[in-house]
């Protein structure tokens, strides 16, 4: 997955105040907005810092093969309504 396109997912959350999920080689996991304190975009990893400074976690792009922005229900059809892009990594 390539730095332009997290960069402009990750900006997407963020403006949205939506959760970010994230599909990695070994694992799946979701970034909730309210816990977030700074999500950065670096040249070859995605840096998540947690609001209680215990725990940031990177994950790098080659591994990303899924990264969606998770927004709550409009009011109609299913609630966590998801968009995203998705990778194939060589």
């Amino acid at each position: 997955m390539y730095k332009e396109l997290v960069g402009k997912i990750v900006d997407e959350a963020k403006s949205a105040g939506a959760n970010l999920v994230i599909w990695d080689r070994r694992d799946t996991f979701t970034v909730e907005s309210d816990d977030v304190e700074k999500i950065e975009v670096e040249n070859d990893y995605l840096r998540v810092q947690m609001q209680d400074g215990k725990a940031t976690v990177y994950v790098t792009y080659d591994y990303i093969y899924k990264l969606v922005v998770e927004k709550e229900g409009t009011g109609k059809g299913r609630s966590g309504a998801r968009a995203g892009f998705g990778a194939a990594s060589s």
